[in-house]
């Protein structure tokens, strides 16, 4: 019998993407995981907000309210700038991010922000 794990049903239930309405601002790919044994679920989410100054606000922001409970934790994996025309529906992913971290070459929104 398969059961699923507490991390796994709260990571079902975190909006894949969450950014402001229009406007050019930063993001940040998160990489959220379970912490608990014997559980490698994992999802990648997008985070981007004209109200932060620098990428690793928006990190700080995130994961704090993710790991809270102690079920999550979080790795930031890429980020860079948004320029979001939600009337035309365009979005616009460039830049890069200063957060000191390792990035994968894959690290891209592409896979969570909405289409069209």
């Amino acid at each position: 019998m398969c059961t699923q794990t507490k991390a796994a049903a709260r990571m079902v239930n975190i909006p894949q993407a969450d950014i402001d309405a229009s406007g050019v601002f930063k993001y940040v790919l998160i990489r959220v995981h379970s912490k608990e044994k014997g559980d490698d679920t994992e999802v990648d989410i997008v985070r981007g907000y004209g109200w932060a100054e620098y990428h690793a606000e928006i990190y700080d922001k995130v994961s704090e309210e993710l790991e809270k409970d102690g079920l999550l934790d979080c790795e930031c994996v890429g980020g860079g700038r948004i320029r979001h025309d939600a009337q035309a529906k365009k979005i616009h992913v460039y830049g890069y991010s200063m957060v000191s971290v390792q990035f994968s070459p894959l690290a891209s929104p592409d896979s969570v922000l909405p289409k069209g």
